[in-house]
């Protein structure tokens, strides 16, 4: 009986040393050796030189990449751009409907970090020389390689498959004085959370000497007069019995025409005058009612959208389009 233990401790002890060795030996890999491997797992050196740039779309966002490190993301469905933003190493900059700004911080450092992964197709190599290596990491029955770096007050770390090199989380941290706590878990394959489908790949594209530094939209014309404003559709949709009518109107637009929030105004749009109620925020609930029409902020973006009931909606429904002109003005 005696003999039947030591031989099982002695087996067991085997298994157990040679699991370490293994360990040992896979952590024993520098980070050159380990991003050469995730480089190999991409398709090679050879094969991704041969890409220069190359899209993909997720929604009504489009992601356009240069392998020389540039990012170029736009907003709307053509021929309609409402946003574009620009990733480049030392600024990042947005146009939304022709206003201009940077972003800074925290923000901008993520834009900068997401460029350089997917300029490199997703590989680490344009991270290499700032690597660290963190050890091996299990999550499940998988391990992963941890490597980290940091970039302008953003620390972030990077797991790799332990067998076959691909990237498969990337997770981001920082701190904001203004936001507290900042984190942000990438995950690349099937994971829980909110998804992130790509679609519409396109590579080596002919996309002109100055595409990555054009920061232009496309969102028509504003003409502002007191009491009044002119301008264009961007988007229309169907829901059920009511028609949504998004104009490239902002607050600044707003402001100046001297709109203030309960105004009855006067639509003219598709040869037809109607009258429509403004709210400058969500509107009071019990005050939308069915047939009522109504302009109010779009809470996801900075433009207004224009509601209006079914009898409108059967009436303009053939005359719709991108860029039909309309005009408001106070009544």
């Amino acid at each position: 009986m005696a003999e039947r233990r030591v031989k099982f401790l002695f087996i067991g002890l085997t298994f157990f040393i040679c699991s370490l060795l293994l360990m040992f030996s896979q952590s024993m890999l520098t980070v050159n050796e380990i991003v050469e491997k995730n480089i190999q797992a991409a398709g090679g050196k050879e094969n991704l030189a041969k890409v220069k740039n190359y899209s993909f779309k997720n929604g009504l966002t489009t992601y356009y990449m240069s392998t020389k490190g540039m990012m170029k993301q736009t907003e709307g469905k053509e021929p309609i751009i409402t946003e574009v933003i620009l990733v480049g190493n030392s600024k990042v900059k947005r146009n939304r409907f022709n206003n201009i700004t940077e972003f800074t911080g925290l923000e901008k450092s993520t834009f900068q970090c997401l460029a350089q992964l997917r300029c490199s197709l997703f590989t680490l190599a344009t991270f290499k020389d700032k690597l660290k290596f963190a050890g091996l990491k299990k999550f499940g029955p998988k391990k992963y390689y941890m490597l980290t770096t940091h970039m302008d007050g953003l620390e972030i770390e990077f797991y790799l498959d332990s067998d076959e090199f691909t990237l498969r989380r990337m997770v981001l941290n920082g701190f904001d004085p203004s936001q507290g706590k900042y984190a942000v878990n990438h995950e690349i394959g099937t994971t829980r959370g909110s998804s992130f489908t790509i679609s519409d790949v396109k590579i080596n594209q002919a996309l002109g000497k100055n595409f990555f530094t054009k920061l232009d939209v496309n969102v028509g014309k504003v003409e502002v007069q007191k009491g009044a404003l002119s301008g264009n559709v961007i988007e229309f949709r169907f829901r059920r019995s009511r028609l949504q009518i998004a104009t490239n109107w902002t607050d600044e637009f707003i402001k100046k025409a001297g709109f203030e929030a309960g105004d009855k105004l006067i639509l003219q749009i598709g040869g037809m005058d109607l009258e429509i109620d403004f709210y400058a925020s969500q509107p009071p609930r019990g005050t939308i009612k069915p047939g009522a029409k109504y302009m109010i902020p779009n809470f996801r973006g900075e433009n207004y959208f224009i509601i209006l009931g079914k009898e409108e909606n059967e009436q303009l429904s053939e005359k719709l389009e991108s860029l039909l002109p309309l005009r408001i003005k106070r009544k």
